[in-house]
This record gives structure tokens, sequence and C-alpha cells, in this order.
């Protein structure tokens, strides 16, 4: 047996793997099948495992070089000089002897050299790679550039490590359909546009993660299969014109936009007016009317907002029919806020935020109560969900706020995630109720 193989098999599989794959039954099974069956098998193993298999007999010793799918998986912290890990993939990458390989994984607690690990990936990239996945958050920071144009064979794509990636002209990835960034710093290296395009024809989804856009004023996503994106905490830096860098997001089939974001003077979204639901995550700093006015296209809204943010105004969201609305009940400004911004709204879903150590005052509570009611509570309202409910003060004050002034409201649905005293149960049941038909259900 090659000694790198022994290492690294001695290191991942446990006795009790080794004698299981090692057994009389286990070759009678499978050592009849077809060969390309028997690589489909071991493909599904991490492939330190489909390797040990060699063991098995001289029929197995080079099975497992048709494997297509590569999982490489370091999950411990080693010592610098510890080469044993490393070793195994060089070997692993210099003896396989399938002609595609499907998907090259690597997840990772240690640090490589760039140049290794971009010895690696260009020998899996020249065999029509479909879908890399690197997942090392030690690794210092790796610029990818290099190696953009090689990526054309991609169906999937996830980076999840300090990454560079240097973008001088229209990027284009014709085959992508799963675009994952996490941590990267993406620079427009153009010199006569301000303007940073990426071109994914069959993209489906986009994430990217504190991620950082560098001397950019737009960057435009042309995806017209594009399905979902979601963008949390990103950033920009030295943007040439303004401070804020633009978004536009070029897709007719976009379905939900998920983003999180504290900084509004950072970044600036632009979606089709058909874009029908979208989540966000809003924190710190004042929010302009713009941000929110790009959303006021979508048919459903979840909304998640800290104790600290604030918006002067709110625009009409003429077409909202679902609200999930996430804060901290003290405030209950924001509530009406949205409210009154919804005129054809049918179904409310609230969260508290309020922490366990805030007590609302009794001037609060009475200030909720007497609010006059928005045209949406009092004509459109079918449905209210208060997730997560507590039969405390604060939430029984909007509970009764919207039973008092919903004079269609179908049914309540409160979401506890204890169980509600019976005592509680009848107290709520017999609350006024503006609408006859409404019934209120515990979950």
């Amino acid at each position: 047996m090659h000694p790198e193989t022994e290492q690294a098999r001695l290191v991942t599989v446990s006795p009790s793997k080794k004698t299981k794959l090692c057994s009389e039954n286990f070759e009678d099974k499978f050592s009849s099948l077809h060969e390309s069956v028997l690589s489909r098998i071991l493909s599904q193993l991490q492939t330190v495992e489909a390797v040990s298999t060699s063991v098995l007999s001289k029929s197995w010793r080079n099975m497992w070089t048709n494997i297509t799918e590569l999982y490489f998986d370091d999950p411990k912290q080693r010592d610098p000089s510890d080469s044993r890990f490393t070793d195994f993939v060089e070997r692993v990458l210099s003896d396989i002897g399938s002609p595609q390989i499907n998907s090259f994984h690597l997840r990772s607690v240690n640090s490589y050299d760039e140049t290794l690990l971009f010895s690696w990936l260009s020998k899996v990239l020249k065999r029509n790679l479909q879908r890399l996945v690197v997942t090392c958050h030690d690794l210092e920071i790796i610029n990818f550039s290099p190696l953009f144009l090689s990526l054309v064979s991609l169906v999937e794509l996830r980076l999840r490590t300090k990454s560079i990636l240097d973008i001088s002209a229209p990027a284009l990835l014709p085959n992508l359909k799963f675009f994952s960034l996490e941590d990267a710093r993406i620079f427009n290296m153009s010199s006569v546009s301000k303007n940073l395009v990426l071109n994914f024809p069959v993209l489906e989804t986009f994430e990217a993660s504190y991620c950082c856009c560098f001397r950019t004023d737009t960057v435009i996503l042309d995806s017209p299969m594009l399905r979902i994106f979601e963008m949390f905490k990103c950033t920009s830096e030295h943007v040439p014109t303004s401070e804020v860098c633009k978004i536009r997001v070029l897709a007719s089939k976009l379905e939900k936009i998920t983003f999180s974001g504290d900084d509004s003077r950072k970044i600036h979204l632009s979606f089709p007016p058909s874009l029908p639901d979208a989540y966000l995550a809003l924190s710190k700093s004042e929010w302009p009317k713009k941000f929110l006015h790009s959303f006021t296209c979508v048919n459903s809204l979840a909304l998640e907002l800290s104790k600290d943010f604030h918006v002067i105004a709110v625009p009409k969201f003429r077409q909202l029919v679902y609200l999930h609305l996430i804060y901290d009940m003290t405030q209950h400004c924001k509530l009406m806020q949205f409210l009154e911004s919804a005129p054809i709204l049918e179904m409310l879903s609230i969260r508290d935020l309020t922490s366990p150590r805030s007590t609302p005052t009794a001037k609060s509570l009475k200030e909720l109560r007497s609010e006059e009611s928005p045209d949406c509570v009092s004509t459109m309202l079918k449905i209210l969900q208060i997730r997560n409910f507590k039969p405390n003060r604060l939430q029984i004050s909007v509970l009764r706020y919207v039973l008092d002034n919903a004079e269609i409201l179908g049914s309540v649905i409160l979401s506890s995630p204890n169980p509600i005293t019976e005592e509680a149960k009848a107290r709520i049941l017999s609350y006024p109720k503006a609408s006859p038909h409404v019934s209120v259900f515990f979950e």
C-alpha cells in the first residue's frame, strides 16, 4: 500500500469501518457490480474512504481512481509541519483517472499556501468541473482572479473563504446556476468603466455575505433566470462618484430577495417591478425612503427591524398582501408606520424582539390602544398571527388592538413556544371583537 494512503486512512477511518470494508461479505456484494456502478457508489463517500477500499483485494486496488466526486475534509488543527493531508490530496489528484470531475469540495480549518491551493484547483478545473466548494475560514486572503477565466464549466460555485476577485471586463460564467460568496473583496479593475457587469445567463441563486465591492459605482447582475437573491452584511468602499454603490439586478424571473444590512449609505438595491417576495433585516442608522421604495412592488414582505432602526417616512406598499414584522413591540410606532402604508394588507404576522428585561409602561400601552386604526386593519385584514406568543401585557395589548378594530378578521393564530394555560386562553377568548366571524387558534 502507498504510504500516504496508509497515513490518511489511519487518521480518518475508524477500526470498525476498516473491518467492515475489508470483510468478505462486502467484496461478495460489490465486486460483481459493473465498474461504472462501483464508481458512482465510491463517489458518494469521503474521498479518503473511497481510497481506503484499495486494501480489499488486487481487483480493488485502483477502483477508486474512477471516482468523479472529490470530498476532502480536514477538520482538525494540525502542526504546519504535518503534511499528511496535503500529501494525500496531491496523491489523489495525481492518480485519479476519471476524464471528468463533477465535484471538488474542500473543507479545512488549516491554512495552505496559495500556490498549492491553485495547483489543486487548476487540476480539477481542467476536467470540466461542475461544482466547486471551498470552505476554509482560516486561510489568508486568496486572490482567485487568475482562475476566473477557468471557471466557465462550473454549474455551482461556493467560496467560503477570504478571497479577492479582480474583474476588469464584463464577467461571463455561461453555465453557472448557483453562486455563493462569503468574505470576498471584489475590485473593479477596468480603466474605462466605473460599472461592474456580472453576466450569468442561467444563474438561479445568488448569495453574498460579508463581501465588499471596491472602486465601483454600479454592480449590474445580468441574470434573466435568477429566482433567489440574498445579500447579508455587504458593503462598499472607494466608490468613484458617490458614497453609495448601486446594485442593479436584471432578472425578470426573480421570486425572492433576502437582504440584511446596517448601513444604508453603502448599498442601494434596484430590482425589477415584478418582484413578489422580499425579506429585509435592517439595523442601525437612518434608512432613506428611497431604499424601501425599491420593494414597494412586493406582495409578501418580511421585515426584521432592530431597536435602533429608523426611517423618516415609509413609502406606500400598494400591492402588499402579507406582512411579517419582527420588531420591538414596545415601539408600536413601527407597526403603525407599515400598517398605514399597506392599504390592501390581508395577512399580518408579528414576532416580538423586545428584550426580556424591557418592561412597557402603562402610558405606552394606553397609547397603542388609542391609536386610530389604519384602513387596512378596519376593512382588509383577515388573518393575524403572533409568533412566539407570550400572554404578557405588551403582546396582549397588540392582540386587543387588532381585535378591537379589524371588522372582517377571520382568524387569529397565537403560536407559542410554551403551553398557554387554560385560564389565559379563556381570558383571550373573552376579549371584545369587532368581527363577528373571528376564530382564535392556539398553536
